[in-house]
């Protein structure tokens, strides 16, 4: 994001400092800047809880239903998110091997952008894994080996 903020506040100061914008900032942020912001992320904001998520009947569960909707959850998202990761690396791979490039006054490369779908989705795919097996752990031995979420809701909040 700092990256994106420096290279929009030079081209803007460029452009109507010395009439002279850059003609290479709009395609590098929307092409590789853009997709890393979003990709990158991905696992860390699951682990943050960061992500959205209709909870409010889960809320209200005891902790063993409540891990079972947990299981459930990481399993078909961890299916998800591999096929994403696999389709991703497919079409990264193809770019690649053809040589796409955007067309325009620089050639920018394809295939740098459509790795981070892969590299992204393929770490949200580890952390759902690690949590699915920490969540069948907690349920087989009875400890807690990796917390609930339970949301970022207050006590004072009802759920009607």
């Amino acid at each position: 994001m700092f990256a994106i903020m420096v290279i929009v506040a030079a081209d803007v100061f460029m452009r109507y400092v010395f009439n002279s914008p850059f003609g290479w900032a709009y395609d590098l942020i929307s092409l590789y800047l853009m997709a890393a912001v979003f990709f990158l992320v991905l696992s860390h904001a699951y682990l943050a809880g960061a992500h959205v998520s209709v909870d409010i009947l889960q809320q209200t569960l005891p902790p063993k239903p409540f891990r079972v909707t947990e299981l459930v959850t990481t399993a078909v998202s961890f299916a998800v998110f591999v096929l994403i990761a696999w389709v991703g690396w497919h079409r990264m791979a193809d770019a690649f091997e053809q040589g796409d490039v955007l067309a325009g006054a620089i050639p920018w490369p394809t295939w740098p952008a459509l790795a981070l779908v892969p590299f992204g989705c393929g770490l949200l795919a580890v952390r759902l894994a690690i949590d699915f097996a920490g969540h069948l752990g907690s349920l087989l031995t009875g400890r807690d080996l990796i917390p609930l979420r339970r949301g970022a809701h207050h006590g004072q909040e009802s759920f009607e």
